[in-house]
Order: structure tokens, then sequence, then C-alpha cells
């Protein structure tokens, strides 16, 4: 067998239906190797960003790792951005990249890099392999360190000479797929954890982040309704728990409820369920503020060396997640109901805050937000990339299962439309809606041909307010009146939309556009919907 076989004959047997990718000459056995293959089923992307970032999202919508096909060079340049989503996303993904012969190594040949040093710095890890007979070993090492610990990206060099060469025969002990440990943190150490909440008065959980899955979430709402805490979601981690659930209390993150961020300091223990604790999740770390977060803190995390990283835990639990919450959740927590007037009035404070509020103009985007959140179905998906747009999804849209959101933990713009593509893939045909700014959408909008040309039921929609709606904002506070190259001029979308293949709508209403979302929804089919709000509002019930 060649190694490109050996690879494509792993990847099937260990999962891998789907990969994402632009072709390349420098990979062209592998792709040769997938022909005969019934997976990984390959999709063309048009741009290698917007195959990464469609890796990532599939990733993140089947909890196993995503894999991405680049060639060399500008192709993994280009991929860069979607594995700098993943790596702070802590998501699974594996990235192989076709390079020159080993014979040119180190000459700069033609769109040579240095792949493993490349992977190092924007991913987890990188890697060559050289040697076709060691393609199982390598690949297998590479795959278990994407799901280790905090997972992440890992960038593999397949030299595109060594694809071809023998590779021996395939052991058949290396066609079990790799599973992540699922390790659980030492009985004293959850004992410690359980007293402090045991005896806490205001307990408060903020959850989501590394390793977590829907087990995690089933475990998650036990231990709040067993210790009587309210559960905020960590940044861009809302679909952790039913937002229905009434410990839900919200997001941590960017935009906060201001009286969400007045309880979280008010709380005598707080339990970090996964989450990193990062800048956004801290609010720029003065929601928490490093070494000591001020309440005790209890921090739950995949990978021990992130415990005790930025902030001292008082207890550090490394372990899986669900594994840790469901072992929490069984341990004697106190009576809850001492804590319910603690839980409810957060709960009561989200719903405030969920409520619509006014903007200027007549396409109000709450209303728009919420109007999609009570439409669609749970199994929906909703991404996001990165603007002030996103602050509406965020506030308003109520995530009703684990795997609902997907929004880049990284702030990358351009995430939503690839995001769509890969949840799509990953959930079999259900439907998603993407949502992208005019800026944020021009990054990918060449994606759109992937969603034409496999009739993916994805809504786009973007958000046009002729402006890099955060940056400006940004401007008017720290340099008002002294704004530079924030006013941006976009194309008519819609007409861009219908070039593509997908049907399309330009709005300018609120209820022009419930009728329109309704209408496009129901079909089934891909469209766009090109929004025009007033560009003075640049986030809920603020302008400028």
């Amino acid at each position: 067998m060649r190694a490109a076989d050996i690879a494509a004959r792993l990847l099937e047997a260990w999962g891998f239906d789907t990969a994402f990718g632009v072709p390349g000459e420098s990979y062209l056995a592998l792709l040769d190797a997938l022909h005969d293959r019934s997976a990984p089923r390959f999709i063309a992307c048009r741009q290698e960003g917007g195959a990464a970032m469609a890796a990532e999202a599939h990733a993140r919508a089947t909890g196993r790792p995503g894999l991405a096909m680049v060639t060399r060079g500008p192709g993994l340049t280009n991929a860069s951005a979607g594995i700098h989503i993943a790596r702070q996303g802590s998501t699974p993904l594996l990235v192989l990249v076709g390079m020159p012969a080993r014979g040119t190594e180190r000459r700069e040949a033609f769109q040579e890099m240095d792949v493993e040093t490349f992977g190092r710095t924007v991913g987890k890890d990188g890697l060559i392999i050289r040697d076709a007979s060691r393609m199982a070993e390598q690949l297998s090492r590479a795959v278990h360190l994407t799901i280790s610990g905090r997972p992440g990206p890992v960038v593999i060099g397949l030299p595109e000479d060594m694809l071809g060469d023998d590779a021996g025969e395939l052991p058949d002990a290396l066609l079990a797929a790799p599973e992540p440990p699922r390790a659980l943190p030492d009985a004293s150490s959850l004992a410690r954890a359980a007293g402090l909440l045991r005896s806490s008065e205001r307990p408060f959980i903020i959850a989501g982040g590394a390793g977590w899955r829907a087990e995690a979430s089933e475990a998650i709402a036990r231990l709040a309704d067993r210790l009587g805490a309210p559960v905020s979601a960590a940044w861009r981690r809302q679909d952790v728990l039913n937002n229905t659930h009434p410990a839900y209390a919200g997001h941590v993150g960017l935009g906060i409820d201001p009286a969400l961020a007045e309880r979280v300091g008010s709380a005598d223990v707080i339990l970090a369920a996964g989450p990193r604790l990062g800048e956004n999740t801290t609010s720029g770390y003065t929601l928490l503020t490093p070494p000591v977060a001020g309440p005790k803190l209890i921090h739950v995390h995949a990978d021990a060396s992130e415990l005790g990283a930025v902030f001292k835990p008082d207890v550090a639990l490394a372990g899986d997640p669900a594994h840790t919450l469901e072992a929490l959740a069984h341990s004697d927590l106190g009576d809850p109901a001492s804590r319910a007037e603690w839980r409810d009035g957060a709960r009561r404070d989200y719903e405030a805050f969920a409520a619509p509020v006014s903007d200027p103009g007549p396409l109000q985007l709450s209303e728009a937000v919420a109007h999609i959140s009570s439409s669609v179905p749970p199994e929906t998906v909703i991404a996001n990339g990165a603007g002030n747009y996103a602050i509406w999804v965020h506030r308003f849209f109520h995530y009703r299962r684990f795997g609902q959101q997907l929004g880049p933990q990284s702030g990358s713009m351009g995430y939503g439309i690839p995001a769509a593509i890969g949840a799509c893939f990953a959930n079999h045909g259900a439907p998603a809606v993407a949502f992208a700014g005019d800026g944020c959408a021009l990054m990918t909008i060449q994606e759109l041909a992937t969603i034409a040309e496999h009739r993916l039921p994805i809504i786009v929609i973007i958000v046009d307010n002729g402006r890099y709606g955060t940056i400006r904002m940004h401007q008017e506070r720290d340099f008002p009146g002294r704004t530079v190259g924030t006013d941006i001029q976009s194309p008519d979308f819609a007409a861009v939309a219908r070039s593509f293949g997908l049907e399309a709508q330009t709005i300018s209403t609120t209820d022009a556009f419930k009728a329109a979302f309704d209408t496009a929804f129901a079909t089934g089919q891909p469209h766009l919907l090109h929004l025009l709000p007033d560009p003075r509002a640049v986030a809920p019930g603020r302008s400028l």
C-alpha cells in the first residue's frame, strides 16, 4: 500500500467522514486514495480559510476531530485563520498539508514552508511525516494529540513524493479509532470541592470549554439543580445549558449584562467548569482579576497545565468535564432551597436583559433575532463570525441544546458562513442560520458557491451597516470624531447571492424580515437575507 492509501484507510476507519479543503498538486496521491473510498468525502471549498473554518465547525458539531486538507505555502497560510480559531476554541482539528518533495527540503523550494514551526506557533503542534513506513504510527500520534488534554489543531506535513512510496502493511490494531482519555480527579480533590460548594451561600457556575460534550451539559443541569446555583456560559459557549433552564443566568462575555457582572463579583464560590477563564470570559480580566479571583475558585479543566496558569484555584480539578461534574452532582452539596432566591434572582435578571430593546430605524435587530429564536427547531445551528452584529445574536437568541451555537472564541471575522457549511455536513442536512456583518461576510463570501453547489439548507443573514462597526465604536470612544478606515462600501449582497445561485432579498423593516425569514426557512433551500439596519445602532440600546 502507498502511504497515501494507508492514510486514507486510517481516516476512514477512525470515523473521519468529511474532509474540507482546496485541492492541490502537492497531495494528488492522497486525493487519489480517497477516490475509491466512501469516506472521508472531500468537500471542495473556494478558499483554504473557509475550508479550515468549516472543518473546525464540523468538529464542534460532531464532537470528533475535524479534517482539513490544503496544499503547501499559500494554501497553509490561507488556512491559518481557521487553525487559530481551533486553537483558541480548544477544537480538535487535523490539518493535512501537501509539501514539496523531500529532496528539495530546506532549499526554499516552490511554496515551501516550515510546517513544524508553523504548526507549533499557530496550532497545538506540527510534524512532518518523511518516512512512508511510519505513516500509520505518526498519523495516529497526530490524532491522539488533537484530542488529548486541551484539544486543538495539529498540522501534519506530507511530502508529495512520500505519499506515493510503499508503506508496507497496515496493522489491524491501528484501525480502532483513537479515543480521548476520560480522566476523573482524585477523590480528595473532589471532596474538597464539594465541601466548598456545600458551605457556600452564593455559589456561581461558569460553564463551557475544552472537552465539553452533551454529557457535560446533562451533568451541569443536574449539578445546578442539586446545588441551587445559577449557571452562566463562558464566552460563546451559550449552548452548554438549555437557556430555558431555571438556573441559566446568561452569557459571561463581551456585552455582559451589568447585573450579571455584579452577581459574579458578589459570589462567594465560583465553579469554573471547563473554561480557561480567558480575556473575553472575564471581561478583560476585570470580572475576575488574576492571579487570585476574589471569590473562592474551583477550576475544572481537561488539561492540568491550564490549572493555575492564570488564576490560582482553591481547588484544581483536572479531568473530563462530564465525569467531574457528574461526580460533584452526586456529592453532598447542602440544601438547594437555601440558595433559591440567589438562583432565581439571577434568572430574573437574565430574562429582563434578554427582552428586545428599541434601536434607531425601522429594522429592529433584537426583534429579528428573537423571532428566529422562537421560530426555528432546536436542531438548527446558529453560526456567526465577529462584529457588533453578533452582540444582538448572543443576547436575544435562546439556545436550547448543546451544539446549537457556533461562534469563534478567537473573534475571527468570516467564520459564520463556512461554520454553517461544516455544521450542515455534520448534522446530515439539518438547517443552519449563518450571521455575518458586511465586513465579516466579504472575508468568506466565496463559500456561497459551496452552499449553492450542495444545496445546503442555510439561511445567510448579512447585517449591513456600511462600516466596521466594532472598530468604529472603539474609535469614537477613544478618538471622538477622528475615524479612519471604518466606513466601507459593500456590493449588493442580494445580487451577489443570486449570481451564486441562491435566492436572496434585501430587507429594511422588521415585519419584512419576519415574513422573508419564515418563507425562506420553510423551503429548506439556501437563501440570503441582506439586512439594512440604521447605521447609528452600534449595539443593543446604544447609538453612535
